[in-house]
Formats: C-alpha cells, sequence, structure tokens
C-alpha cells in the first residue's frame, strides 16, 4: 500500500503536520511527501493507493498555490492518459485565525470534483498549537496511520 502526501506551506506548520501524517502512514505502508512548488511529475498518484492534499487556511480558503496545483490535476486528468484519480483522499492543513472548516469544505470538494473519494475525516489544526505543542503532530500521526489503514 502507498500513500501520496501533498501539501502546500507558508510558515512551516502544514509541513510540520504533511510529515507528521506520513510518519503515521509509515507505520502501515509505504509514503512520498511533495511539496507544492517543487518539481514532482503528476503521475507519482497514478501509483498510490490513496492522496492526502494539505493547505493551509488563506481567507478562509485553500492557497493559491493548491488552487493551481488543483488546476494542474485538473488538465491532466482530462488528458485520460494515465488515472490519477479515482481513489480514496483526505484533507489536512492549518490555520491562524478562523475559516478552517470553510477550506477543509472547500478543498473536499475540490478533490471531490476532481473525481477522488473524500475521506470523511480531516486534520485540520490551529498554527500556535502546531508550533507549540508537541500532542498536536501525535494527532496528525493518527490521522495518517487511519487513513493508510482506512485504504
Amino acid at each position: 500500500m502507498k500513500v501520496i502526501v501533498i501539501y502546500d506551506s507558508k510558515t512551516g506548520n502544514t509541513e510540520k503536520m504533511a510529515h507528521a501524517i506520513a510518519d503515521g502512514v509509515k507505520e502501515v505502508g509505504d509514503v512520498e511527501v511533495k511539496k507544492i512548488g517543487t518539481a514532482f511529475p503528476l503521475t507519482v498518484m497514478a501509483d498510490a493507493d490513496g492522496v492526502l492534499f494539505g493547505s493551509p487556511v488563506y481567507y478562509a480558503d485553500i492557497s493559491n498555490a493548491m488552487k493551481d496545483f488543483i488546476e494542474h490535476v485538473e488538465g491532466y486528468i482530462k488528458t485520460k492518459r494515465k488515472k490519477i484519480h479515482d481513489k480514496p483522499a483526505a484533507v489536512f492543513g492549518s490555520y491562524g485565525y478562523d475559516g478552517a472548516w470553510i477550506m477543509e469544505e472547500r478543498l473536499k470538494q475540490r478533490i471531490e470534483k476532481l473525481g477522488f473519494k473524500a475521506y470523511t475525516e480531516v486534520c485540520v489544526m490551529i498554527d500556535t498549537d502546531v508550533k507549540y505543542h508537541a500532542d498536536t503532530l501525535d494527532r496528525c500521526k493518527v490521522f495518517g496511520k487511519k487513513f493508510a489503514e482506512s485504504l
């Protein structure tokens, strides 16, 4: 079993979450972590059994980089060269003030529109908890393991 963790991060909090989630997945199977903005082929999703999408909250929405990434994925899916969707996908992210529930719903809707099957649970944490409370990252690890076990 293989999982891909794809994330955007502005201040490092969502990145910390991505790696903690990946640590949880590692307890069950293989995992690759990819940061938006670094080059990687979209086809990495084709070989995965599940995908985790992570974004910081940006004005009660996903980040612009995640929006752009989803548009690229949508374009790739339309080419029908290699099937990278139609598999379970989960959502995670971090926020500073508010709007987290709006971001998680919007990200779920976007991945469902791509043809992924959205996992019911999400892992969305407030930035200060990610920075200052180690147990927050432990919860991310449990989330990653639980998602992987569901595949």
